[in-house]
């Protein structure tokens, strides 16, 4: 009897915001329906705030918005 083929990997939906950079996820952010999240990110680096905490907190964002975006929170059942 053959084997069943392997499970199909899940799509890496986290892929486009890899290797970017500071402007890059801005500019994704803003393709992913963030202009609003995008201003209040240039707002907190003009605000004073680390940009070290500003990057982290927009990768957030942007991770976030990009697993909405493939339905991940979608997903019901086991």
């Amino acid at each position: 009897m053959a084997e069943p083929p392997p499970p199909e990997e899940p799509r890496d939906v986290l892929a486009p915001a890899r290797e970017l950079g500071f402007n890059g996820l801005l500019e994704l952010l803003v393709r992913l329906d963030g202009a609003a999240e995008a201003e209040v990110v240039q707002a907190a680096l003009a605000g004073g705030i680390s940009p070290v905490v500003v990057l982290e907190e927009l990768r957030r964002e942007v991770e976030r918005r990009l697993m909405r975006a493939h339905g991940f929170y979608d997903r019901s059942g086991p």
